[in-house]
């Protein structure tokens, strides 16, 4: 009888977080269809733990990401009738803090760690959060090394050469662009990784390997692309992949401007999301340019409506979010269902019959144990809410629609701000 109610009671949340999903307008309905009943728990919290620069070199973005999450978690106290502590970790922008940092963070057993910005200091994290079985969502580092390896480790923002596949099909299917070409800094093996998707997404599109015009480096020590450029002009490109930093963007096109090398679409990454760079393509109306975001307001959603008013109100009308304050937004409240729908399934499962399909005695005895536990705190364990983030599918963020699917690495839909003779145009989405 018991189990029979659990079913009934999953069956109902289910329905009432598709209505949320789909049909509710408010932030009370919003929450009540992710978060139980808002009613937190004295007996023991649940903690997520927060491992981020907050000082040291870093700390600027490692203050933004932070920033998404507590702006979250403001909103979404609690989850299972708990209340959610943040637990701070600082690994000071140094990759030896950071190991200090995680190992110190994961003694107090968080049910799920968010953070690092910094690939480097993510993947100092990575051995310990795997050892400790402890499911940990980055939110803005995309080394595929992070998560390949490592069952616990997610990521919330694409990866760095999905952004090759996504400019491809803007450049082709939006700006009608089918000959191109791609510039990079030597010794850049990122931007190697995603001028290849990015040249073999526009081979596949047009059909023809002629479609990709030439791959120009520049030598790491040179700030004249006088060479470049004129290359450029003589293969012919309609669209050219400028994968350098927004620094080095920015001379290069200032460069082709002085060259009047002006009749190409410019493609840049997320990278390009500066303030510099932006203003002076918007004050040079000569230049059409197209670069990927984590979050677009024409990337609609209820949760991202959410974001953006709580944004506005704690922040003020003029401010804008940045892309990694809307994923971190979005890797918390993940973290907060991940935690609801793992312990849902525990109580509709029949861990007897668990543990008759273990494939050993040792297995059997964990999986009770782990069981048994959860129940006690009313906490799932580790294990169980990976398993949950893993199911997570068509999660529409503040940051874009989010899948899982099965991987840690998600599908995820790419926002593409678009400047024409200095003004913004319409964002084209790539799903």
């Amino acid at each position: 009888m018991r189990k029979g109610l659990r079913k009934v009671l999953c069956l109902v949340l289910a329905v009432s977080l598709t209505a949320g999903l789909t049909g509710c307008t408010t932030y009370n309905n919003f929450k009540n269809a992710f978060f139980s009943d808002g009613k937190a728990s004295s007996e023991k919290t649940i903690k997520i733990g927060i491992y981020e620069p907050m000082t040291g070199q870093y700390k600027e973005q490692g203050k933004e990401e932070v920033a998404g999450i507590e702006l979250a978690n403001k909103l979404y106290p609690t989850v299972l009738g708990k209340k959610v502590e943040l637990v701070y970790a600082d690994n000071k922008s140094n990759m030896y803090d950071g190991e200090t940092a995680i190992q110190e963070l994961l003694s107090g057993s968080p049910s799920v760690v968010l953070g690092s910005y910094g690939e480097t200091l993510t993947l100092v994290a990575s051995d310990y959060i795997k050892a400790t079985n402890t499911p940990a969502i980055t939110i803005s580092s995309t080394n595929p090394l992070i998560t390949v390896n490592n069952p616990y480790y997610f990521s919330a923002a694409y990866t760095e050469t999905r952004q090759g596949d996504a400019l491809a099909e803007f450049a082709y299917t939006s700006a009608k662009k089918d000959v191109v070409a791609t510039v990079k800094a030597a010794n850049d093996d990122t931007a190697t990784a995603t001028i290849k998707r990015f040249t073999n997404k526009i081979k596949n599109l047009t059909g023809s390997s002629k479609s990709a015009a030439g791959n120009f480096v520049i030598p790491a020590d040179s700030q004249d692309y006088t060479e470049t450029i004129e290359k450029i002009r003589s293969s012919g490109a309609k669209a050219v992949f400028v994968a350098l930093q927004p620094a080095a963007a920015k001379s290069f096109m200032e460069q082709c401007v002085k060259n009047n090398l002006t009749h190409v679409l410019f493609l840049g990454t997320k990278s390009w999301n500066d303030k510099d760079l932006l203003k002076f393509l918007k004050n040079n109306p000569k230049l059409h340019a197209a670069y990927c975001v984590e979050q677009s307001q024409a990337n609609t959603s209820e949760l991202s409506e959410i974001f953006l008013d709580a944004y506005k109100k704690e922040y003020g009308e003029g401010s804008e979010p940045t892309g990694n304050m809307a994923v971190a937004f979005d890797a918390y409240v993940m973290a907060l269902r991940a935690i609801e729908d793992a312990y849902n399934k525990l109580l509709d499962s029949d861990v007897e019959e668990l543990a008759a399909k273990a494939k050993s005695d040792g297995e059997a005895m964990s999986i009770r144990s782990a069981y048994q536990k959860a129940m006690e705190e009313g906490i799932p364990s580790g294990t169980h809410i990976k398993d949950a983030l893993n199911n997570i599918t068509d999660f529409k963020g503040a940051s874009g629609v989010i899948n899982y699917g099965g991987n840690n690495e998600p599908t995820k839909s790419i926002s593409i701000n678009h400047i024409q003779a200095g003004k913004e145009m319409p964002v084209y989405v790539v799903e």
